[in-house]
C-alpha cells in the first residue's frame, strides 16, 4: 500500500510540532493547502510541520482511494510512513487531525502506532466514530420507501465479501435497524468493529492504552449535519439496536462498552475528552478563521 504525506512548513528533524491530517471523502491530501498553511502560520514562531496524508501519487488517485480501498491497509501504510518521518522524530510525536471520514481513519493510526510514535492529541471534525446507518440524504425519519431500499441495499453490500474490503464507506456502515443486521455488521465489517473494540471476543488493550495516553481527544459535531447519519456518530452516538423509534439516539456515555473498551473513560476522568458542537452548521461547514481560532490555537499550540 502506497502512502505519502505532503509537507507544509518545517518538516525536518528540527520540527517542534507535527500535525498529521487525514482528509475526507471526495477530497485529496494535496488539496488542503488553505488549512495546512493556516496551521503553520498560527504556530509561528514554532517550527511547525503539517503532513497531509495521501494514498496515491496523484490527486485524482488519492480521491479514488477515499472510495475504493482497504482502510486497514491504508492505516498501516500511514503508520509505516510516520515511522520514517524525521519531523515526527524531531518533534517527539505528532498531533492527529481527521476531517469527516478521515476522523475514524486517523484514529486508527493513533490506536495502531500512536503510543509507539508519541501521538499527543486527536481532533476530529464531523467524524463517523460509531459508523453510519444511512446513506447521505437517506437518514430522514421516517425514511421514504426509496431511502429505506437504498439503505438496506447498502447494508447488504457492506457484508458482501467482494465489497467489504474494497468499498471504503462499507467499512464503517453500521446497520442497527435489527439485532440480526447489527450482528451481521459485527461479524463481517472489515474495519469499524475492530478499531472500536466493539463486539470483539478480546478487546485490544493496545488500542485502549493508545487512546487513554493522549493529552486530549476532541470531537466536533456539526449541529445540522446532513451527511453523517446519525450526526451523533461524531460523538460515538448511535441509534438503538433494533429500536422501533429510529429517532432515538444512544449517546456516548459512561455505560457504553466502547466508552470503557477504548479508554474514553480514562480521558474523561481528568478532562482530556471534549465533545464540541458547531452550532447551526452543516457537514464540514466552517471557514479558515474559525478553524484557526477553535482548533489550531486551542489544541495544537
Amino acid at each position: 500500500m502506497y502512502a505519502r504525506g505532503d509537507a507544509y512548513g518545517t518538516c525536518d528533524g528540527s520540527s517542534e510540532s507535527v500535525i498529521v491530517v487525514w482528509h475526507g471523502m471526495g477530497d485529496s491530501g494535496d488539496a488542503l493547502d488553505g488549512l495546512a498553511r493556516a496551521v503553520t502560520r498560527s504556530l509561528v514562531p514554532a517550527r511547525a510541520c503539517v503532513r497531509s496524508l495521501m494514498f496515491a501519487v496523484t490527486s485524482s488517485g488519492d480521491r479514488w482511494a477515499g472510495y475504493v480501498g482497504d482502510v486497514g491497509a491504508q492505516v498501516d501504510a500511514a503508520c509505516e510512513l510516520l515511522r520514517t518521518d524525521d519531523a515526527v522524530r524531531g518533534a517527539g510525536g505528532f498531533h492527529a487531525l481527521g476531517l469527516s471520514q478521515g476522523g475514524q481513519f486517523v484514529r486508527g493510526v493513533v490506536q495502531r502506532c500512536g503510543r509507539e510514535l508519541g501521538a499527543k492529541s486527536l481532533v476530529t471534525l464531523g467524524g463517523q466514530h460509531a459508523g453510519v446507518d444511512a446513506l447521505p440524504g437517506g437518514g430522514s425519519e421516517p425514511p421514504s420507501a426509496t431511502c429505506r431500499a437504498m439503505n438496506e441495499a447498502a447494508s447488504a453490500a457492506s457484508a458482501n465479501a467482494l465489497v467489504r474490503r474494497r468499498v471504503v464507506q462499507a467499512q464503517y456502515f453500521r446497520d442497527t435497524s435489527t439485532h440480526a443486521t447489527y450482528q451481521r455488521y459485527l461479524e463481517t465489517n472489515a474495519y469499524l468493529p475492530e478499531i472500536n473494540n466493539e463486539g470483539q471476543a478480546n478487546a485490544n488493550a493496545e488500542y485502549r492504552d493508545a487512546i487513554a495516553s493522549l493529552e486530549r481527544f476532541v470531537m466536533f459535531m456539526f449541529e445540522n449535519d446532513d451527511m453523517v447519519n446519525p450526526p451523533e456518530s461524531s460523538w460515538f452516538g448511535s441509534r438503538v439496536v433494533g429500536g422501533l423509534n429510529r429517532s432515538q439516539i444512544v449517546p456516548y456515555d459512561r455505560n457504553s462498552a466502547i466508552y470503557q473498551n477504548l479508554g474514553l473513560d480514562a480521558l474523561d476522568a481528568d478532562g482530556r475528552l471534549e465533545l464540541r458542537l458547531v452550532p447551526g452548521a452543516r457537514h464540514m461547514q466552517f471557514d479558515v478563521d474559525w478553524f484557526t481560532r477553535e482548533v489550531v490555537r486551542k489544541y495544537f499550540m
